[in-house]
């Protein structure tokens, strides 16, 4: 597809699903990107935080939806709340903090006052100023639609959406084996990290649907320190796991321990039991023998979860790392990750776990600093005037699409292999779907 056959009434064209060509314009062109906000973002179900963030009334945190500042607000009646974080009167930013806790929320240009529900409070001056002809409902704080899976908290602002557990529908089979298999399921290991990367969200989103191949081409050298395991042993269960095309574009891939590993390695060994409590058999027979577990729940929020050793004298350990990728332009991603573990693991084991992974998946981190420079690379070779024009590969696609798992034990098409390519182009036909009903 050349660039001048792009019509902006279809850009979902530029996707092509019988022969996986993507046209590289979806990942560099400033109209696309400006679309997709309208599009995919405002019509979609975005994380916004996890309960264990927000967990006493008057707790806040501020986050992203799109391009839109908001505000996650643990009421003081109980309730969970997201608002715009906009004044209604001019619409000056009335939190600036990351985090807090507060009765209310005090635009700082004139004053207006917002309870932590979102209701208008008090003005710059008494209402009798006013003489009665304005209607004070319309300045409360806008509002959206909140929902909640396993303490992972999303919002839209869409009205019209289908309700929450629509939208991840066989999503949440897998959402439990990593955020629900205790009791008291998981929590955050702190504040998100932030950075920003050179690169289209969309590379980190389908990377983590996920792609299989690129993990020993990026990371190889890593890999085989913090992992010690040899490179071949590494390509042989790469090739060997299944990849998921959940549904709704969600997808995800587990890379299965290889022969002789034991079973539950990297977990708590005090967890356990209480996954055999809480998860089906299908449930445990995947995570007992997960080596890695890789996800992305369209459109934006995606986890990761493996074991790793940084010293040859040293077990390994699972870190829990979930990241949001923010859209801020184009060619600019903000990345907002988070380390999770189970909130009954002990304090030491959550400890080891949250500085393994801030040493391989961060901006600063040993895999992440490989990511991102792919994905700079990528932006670089796709963003000029010839390479606008070119397309990106996932046909792949075409020697998977029969090859699937026929016994697999949970939801979605499952396929043999996570070089497939089938659980990330998933997400582009979900990004095509929403892209194309825009411009009916």
């Amino acid at each position: 597809m050349k660039v001048e056959q792009f019509n902006p009434q279809r850009p979902g064209d530029l996707v092509d699903p019988a022969t996986g060509w993507v046209n590289r314009r979806v990942f560099v062109d400033d109209d696309i990107h400006a679309m997709e906000l309208e599009r995919v973002f405002a019509q979609s179900w975005l994380f916004v935080g996890h309960e264990s963030e927000v967990a006493r009334p008057g707790d806040y945190v501020t986050r992203i939806m799109g391009d839109d500042p908001v505000i996650l607000s643990h009421s003081s009646d109980g309730q969970l709340r997201v608002f715009l974080n906009a004044c209604p009167h001019r619409g000056t930013l009335v939190c600036r903090a990351d985090a807090g806790n507060s009765p209310s929320f005090i635009c700082p240009y004139h004053g207006w006052t917002f309870r932590n529900d979102g209701h208008l409070h008090s003005l710059a001056d008494k209402p009798e100023a006013y003489k009665n002809k304005v209607n004070f409902d319309d300045y409360n704080l806008v509002q959206a639609r909140v929902g909640v899976y396993a303490g992972l908290i999303f919002a839209t602002f869409n009205e019209a959406a289908p309700d929450l557990e629509t939208h991840l529908g066989n999503a949440r089979w897998y959402i439990d084996m990593f955020f629900n298999r205790t009791p008291n399921g998981a929590e955050v290991l702190g504040a998100p990290v932030k950075w920003v990367a050179n690169m289209n969200w969309k590379y980190g989103a389908i990377n983590f649907a996920a792609d299989g191949p690129h993990a020993l081409a990026a990371h190889g050298p890593i890999s085989r320190m913090a992992i010690d395991m040899p490179m071949e042993a590494l390509v042989e269960i790469a090739k060997n796991g299944p990849a998921v095309r959940i549904g709704n574009g969600h997808g995800c891939i587990f890379v299965p321990g290889p022969p002789g590993l034991p079973d539950w390695t990297g977990f708590d060994p005090a967890m356990v039991p209480l996954y055999e409590q809480m998860l089906s058999a299908g449930q445990q027979g995947l995570l007992k023998n997960m080596f890695n577990g890789v996800m992305t729940v369209f459109p934006n929020l995606s986890w990761v979860h493996f074991p790793v050793t940084l010293s040859p004298k040293k077990p390994p350990i699972n870190f829990f790392n979930m990241r949001v990728w923010q859209p801020s332009s184009a060619h600019s991603a903000e990345i907002w990750a988070w380390f999770l573990a189970d909130k009954e693991s002990a304090d030491e084991y959550k400890e080891a776990s949250l500085r393994l992974g801030i040493q391989t998946f961060t901006g600063a981190g040993t895999f992440d600093q490989d990511d991102s420079e792919a994905w700079a690379s990528m932006d670089k070779g796709s963003r000029g005037t010839i390479g606008r024009q070119r397309m990106s590969s996932f046909q792949m696609i075409l020697a998977s699409q029969e090859d699937r798992i026929a016994d697999f034990p949970g939801p979605g098409e499952a396929y043999h292999s996570t070089y497939s390519e089938m659980s990330e182009f998933g997400l582009l036909l979900k990004w095509r779907e929403m892209m194309q009903a825009g411009g009916a």
